[in-house]
């Protein structure tokens, strides 16, 4: 690593495998149909219209008015054996569209660009592998001044790092108290003075990632930079992390509440890219 100055409303029970529930958005039609079109293309299965009208948070009529645009339009049909609404290969074709005429094979790495220019910081993207959280991606949105420019080839410890608490918020305690201590939880070395030591304090930090969604990491892993990571989710289940990280003096708590709803609106399209094959 090198830091350097240089010129350059939830529904009551829902059928295992169902969506989780959409968040209600206020405005009119428009924001009601593309909520709506986000539902039916993160379902694994065509959706009831009381299930729809019921994940929006909308009556019932004003679902079937929508629904019923949109499959006269082509980007929904009605099973009608089952009475279901899904979405049609119109929407599926558009994008593919898209992705040739911008010269697109990777989603991944567009999704990188887009935070890393936004939060004008190093954007990092993990993977699961092999039980083992490694970097796969990574995009730098500060070209001078303080620049965080870390090695991409560094081992990821999972209890010193923003991505690696996500990561093991996820286990039960005991795995993920054994994942640390293999990791070397306790010894210190090579690691920065904000370090959790010990399991009691590991334990308590990562009780409060998994009920805030997310994780930092405060001169943990080196000194002189933190972090903040959220799950990446494909399907529901963990597959990666995405990070923003940057040099302490950057890093404030009101710069986290700054970055974290851009960071986790990324992680949702990272999913989508995950889900896609990208």
């Amino acid at each position: 690593m090198r830091i350097e100055t240089g010129s350059a409303p939830e529904g009551t029970r829902r059928r295992a495998g169902a969506p989780a529930p959409a968040e209600p958005r206020a405005g009119g039609a428009v924001d009601r149909i593309l909520a709506m079109i986000e539902l039916l293309a993160g379902a694994d299965e065509p959706l009831r219209l009381s299930e729809i009208a019921q994940r929006l948070a909308i009556p019932k009529s004003a679902a079937h008015r929508l629904l019923s645009t949109l499959v006269e339009k082509g980007w929904a049909e009605q099973n009608a054996a089952s009475d279901c609404y899904g979405l049609t290969l119109y929407m599926a074709l558009l994008g593919q569209s898209q992705l040739a005429r911008l010269k697109i094979h990777d989603l991944r790495q567009p999704i990188l660009d887009d935070l890393a220019k936004q939060t004008r910081e190093l954007v990092r993207l993990t993977a699961l592998q092999r039980d083992q959280l490694v970097w796969i991606g990574s995009s730098r949105g500060r070209r001078s001044g303080l620049v965080y420019e870390p090695d991409m080839n560094e081992r990821i410890v999972p209890f010193a790092t923003a991505n690696g608490k996500v990561w093991l918020a996820t286990l039960p305690r005991e795995t993920a108290l054994r994942i640390a201590l293999d990791a070397g939880l306790g010894s210190g070395r090579g690691l920065g003075p904000g370090v959790v030591t010990t399991l009691e304090q590991l334990g308590e930090e990562l009780d409060l990632t998994a009920a805030r969604g997310y994780g930092t990491a405060r001169e943990e892993a080196e000194e002189g930079v933190g972090a903040v990571a959220v799950p990446v989710l494909a399907g529901g289940r963990f597959v990666g992390s995405m990070s923003v990280a940057a040099p302490m003096a950057r890093l404030t708590e009101a710069r986290i509440e700054e970055i974290l709803p851009r960071l986790r609106r990324a992680a949702q399209n990272m999913a989508l890219a995950w889900q896609a094959g990208g």
